[in-house]
Parts: structure tokens; C-alpha cells; sequence
């Protein structure tokens, strides 16, 4: 028997699947997330920061807004056609910080702390599919300066830098194979982070056409992040039925060349001295064989235990939208987001043992969100938006990971804001219907698996506190 070999599948990469194209976040604030991020032209709060910095400009007074979101996504599978597990990650808390601090001589200074990237997936450590992927979380937190500066009274630019903090924590069970055998599986677990060392930037801009209508555009460089960590590797389960019957083989062989050798071929004796012989070596040669399959299963888990790494590149996006104020208490925008997924065709791990390839294949997506808000009363709005987003792995074969649920989302979200002098209360739900959609992978030994998945569904909430000095 060869050296066993196995594949630590996965990607450095999964969230929740509901939280946006590909892995991006977009749930900014509880306002932002109510309004489909339809704030482009218009700012809502200071996590304007988050989403055009250039309004910032419309800030006289130092503005605080502090929150979080929550997001749970679940989802049924089919592996070949047959129910399998639910991916079901629990429920993920996104904290968001940002101030806005009007500047002299028409700048302003901003300074938000927000996930921008991120994933969750789970599945049962008996999943068929635990080969490919177990679970994933991924979290991608960006520390954000950024500076506006108006140039005329309807006119404002802004210019930023986002620190990166990743971290990435995969589980899977890779099979060990050689030669087309199956010889057992393995527990992998990899884990590490970036430690908040890469960045990129960010620039933004918006005018107003007239006091009613607005737009704005925010443009999202590519970050070149390096996740360092430890990737930890053990033994699950053995298969031994390869080893013993090529062991058979080889004895068989071998107690007929001997009975060959000795004159016994063609004679009345042979059975009774091949079964004799092949009772002698055949529990031997099996005992040989586990043991040949143990060792080589136990040096394959130690050469994948050590310090590991993996070169992401982060996508760039383009946003452009645009705000309406129809009337004094009706209020409408629209967003469009593009991402470069196709920038990130794969991911090289550097593993103890060397590098391994996981191919993604994505391709560019769009988000698009309409969004509105009334204001009923003097102290409260009422938010409501609906999103498409885009998949960026439908309609592809062997995509690299079952951390991301294939299929376009549909996402509607509701919000209520509460005005109180110089404090905003917003609150928000929104359901993220994941459509239906199939993706196809091969494993280690060439077989393939058809992976689906149905009744994709995560609910969000969140809550944001604004405050204007």
C-alpha cells in the first residue's frame, strides 16, 4: 500500500449564508438593514459610515450610533437525491460602533468598527458530505477611519481606510485515499486569523440633484488579507477492507507458488494444503495489513498537524443609489452593489504536508434594494425594504466548499424608529428566503455528489442607538 493521502477540504471562508452575496454583511445598522441599505444619497445615522461616508457631511453635530444585528440562518439538504442533515449554525451576533465628528472648514471625521465579512455554517459530524466541509465560521471585522469633506452644498467626497480583522475556524472529515482505496477518515480542524495586519480602502461620493433627490456612489478596494494559524489533525475511522484483500492477494499468491514450487499443482493434495497453508498466513497477513493501514493513517494525521496558512483576496465592490424624499414624511431609495467574487478563483492553503488547492469558481454578483420609510408620527418612522442577492456560486460544478449553501436570497425586512429629542431608537426583522438550488462535487475517489438544498430561511433582528450632541 502507498502513502496515504487526503485532501483537508473546504475554504478558508463560510458565514452565514443568509448574510449576503458570497460572504459580504451588509447589515450595517438596524436602520441600514430596514431600509435595504437604500441610504446612498441620505444619511440616517452615523453608520453612514458604513454605507456612503460621503454623507457624513450632513451632520452639524457630533453623532454616536451603536448596535447590533443577529442573523439564523437554517436550511434543509439532499445529498443524491436523499434528505440529509440540516445546516443549522445557531445564531450570530454583528455589533456595530461608529461616530461622526463634524469637522471646521466643511470636513468631517468618522470612525466606525463593523463586520463587513462572515460565515456560519454547521452541519451533524455524521453528514455525508463532512469530507467536504463540517462547519465553518468565518468573521471578517473592519476598524474604519474615514474623512469627508463637502465642496460645495450639494456636493461631498470622502476618503477612508478598513483595518481587517479575519478569522477563520474550519472542521471537516477529508478522506484518506491511495490508489482509488478508501482507507479511513480524518478529524481536521483548521483555525487562524490575519491578526488585524492588512487593509484597504475606500472612496465615496454624493450630490444632490435638488433638496428632494440625492445619489451617491462607494467604491470598495480589494483587500490581499494572509489567515496564519494552526491546522490540528487526528484519525476518526479505518477501513480496512482494501489493505486485507490486497494482503489475500499476496498471500494467495504466495502459497501457490509454494505449492507449485513443492509438486502438488494437479494433485489430489492440493486443496487440502492450500486451505491448510491459507489458514497459517491469511489472520497474519490481515494483522499486517491493519497495521500497515494504522501507521500509514497516523503519519498522514502528524505530517497535517503544524502551522498553516492561506493568501485571501478579499473583492472589490462598487454601490451606487440614490434617495427621494417624495414628500415631508414619505421617503424612498434605492441600492446596487456589485462584487468581484470572480477575483478569488481559489484558495491555496499552505498546510504541513504542502499546498493544497480549494477551487471556487465563483463569478461576479449583483445586490439590488428598494427601500422606504414613513413617518406616521412625530416621533416615529416606520422602515420597510426588500433585497435580491445574488449567488455567486449557482450554476457551478465542484464550487470547492458546501460552507455556502447554493441559491439567490430574498430578503424583506421591516423596522420601527422611535424619535425622542436628540436620540433614535431603531428597530428592525427581516426573513431571508433562500431559493432552492443544487451544486455538484467529487470526492477524493471520483465519486460524484449532488448536494441541494430547500426551505433555506434565516430571520435577522437587530437594534441601533443614535445620538446627536
Amino acid at each position: 500500500m502507498n502513502k496515504l493521502c487526503f485532501t483537508a477540504a473546504g475554504v478558508a471562508l463560510t458565514g452565514l449564508s443568509a448574510f449576503g452575496a458570497g460572504f459580504a454583511l451588509y447589515e450595517g445598522s438596524a436602520s441600514g438593514t430596514a431600509l435595504g441599505g437604500a441610504v446612498m444619497g441620505k444619511a440616517q445615522d452615523a453608520s453612514a459610515l458604513f454605507y456612503n461616508p460621503a454623507t457624513m457631511s450632513d451632520f452639524t453635530n457630533v453623532v454616536v450610533t451603536a448596535g447590533f444585528v443577529t442573523e439564523h440562518p437554517t436550511a434543509d439538504t439532499a445529498i443524491n437525491g436523499h434528505h440529509g442533515r440540516k445546516m443549522d449554525p445557531g445564531a450570530f451576533v454583528l455589533p456595530h460602533t461608529y461616530v461622526v465628528v463634524p469637522l471646521p472648514y466643511d470636513f468631517s471625521f468618522g470612525l466606525g468598527f463593523a463586520p463587513e465579512f462572515g460565515l456560519g455554517t454547521h452541519y451533524n459530524q455524521d453528514w455525508e458530505m463532512a469530507w467536504n466541509t463540517r462547519s465553518t465560521f468565518v468573521e471578517g471585522l473592519t476598524f474604519n477611519p474615514n474623512i469627508s469633506y463637502r465642496i460645495t452644498d450639494k456636493w461631498s467626497v470622502a476618503a477612508g481606510i478598513r483595518l481587517l480583522y479575519f478569522e477563520f475556524d474550519q472542521y471537516s472529515s477529508p478522506q484518506a485515499v491511495s490508489d482509488g482505496n478508501y482507507y479511513g477518515s480524518m478529524r481536521n480542524h483548521l483555525k487562524g486569523d490575519n491578526g488585524f495586519t492588512d487593509w484597504g480602502w475606500e472612496l465615496s461620493t454624493r450630490y444632490r440633484f435638488t433638496d428632494t433627490i440625492s445619489a451617491g456612489v462607494l467604491y470598495k478596494s480589494y483587500i490581499d488579507t494572509k489567515v496564519k494559524g494552526y491546522n490540528h489533525t487526528r484519525v476518526k475511522s479505518r477501513n480496512y477492507s482494501a489493505a486485507e484483500a490486497q494482503a489475500q492477494a499476496q498471500a494467495d499468491a504466495a502459497v501457490r507458488e509454494r505449492l507449485t514450487a513443492m509438486g502438488l499443482a494437479g494433485t489430489p493434495y492440493w486443496d487440502a494444503y492450500y486451505a491448510q497453508a491459507m489458514q497459517q498466513v491469511s489472520a497474519q497477513a490481515n494483522a499486517q495489513a491493519h497495521q500497515a493501514v494504522d501507521t500509514s493513517l497516523s503519519s498522514a494525521a502528524a505530517e497535517n498537524t503544524g502551522h498553516a496558512s492561506a493568501e485571501i483576496r478579499l473583492p472589490q465592490s462598487v454601490t451606487i443609489g440614490g434617495n427621494w424624499d417624495v414628500t415631508d414624511t414619505v421617503h424612498l431609495g434605492s441600492a446596487l452593489t456589485w462584487t468581484e467574487w470572480s477575483s478569488m478563483p481559489r484558495i491555496n492553503f499552505h498546510l504541513p504536508s504542502g499546498v493544497k488547492t480549494t477551487k471556487l469558481n465563483w463569478h461576479d454578483v449583483y445586490r439590488i434594494g428598494f427601500g422606504g420609510a414613513w413617518d406616521f408620527h412625530e416621533n416615529f418612522t416606520l422602515l420597510g425594504s426588500y433585497v435580491y442577492d445574488m449567488d455567486p456560486c449557482s450554476h457551478r460544478r465542484n464550487n470547492g466548499s458546501t460552507m455556502l449553501p447554493p441559491g439567490d436570497r430574498h430578503i424583506g425586512t421591516i423596522g420601527l424608529q422611535w424619535h425622542y429629542g436628540n436620540l433614535d431608537v431603531t428597530v428592525c426583522y427581516g426573513l431571508v428566503f433562500m431559493m432552492s438550488h443544487d451544486a455538484w462535487f467529487t470526492d477524493s475517489l471520483g465519486n460524484d455528489w449532488k448536494f441541494d438544498t430547500h426551505n433555506g430561511l434565516s430571520q435577522s433582528a437587530g437594534v441601533s442607538i443614535s445620538y446627536r450632541f
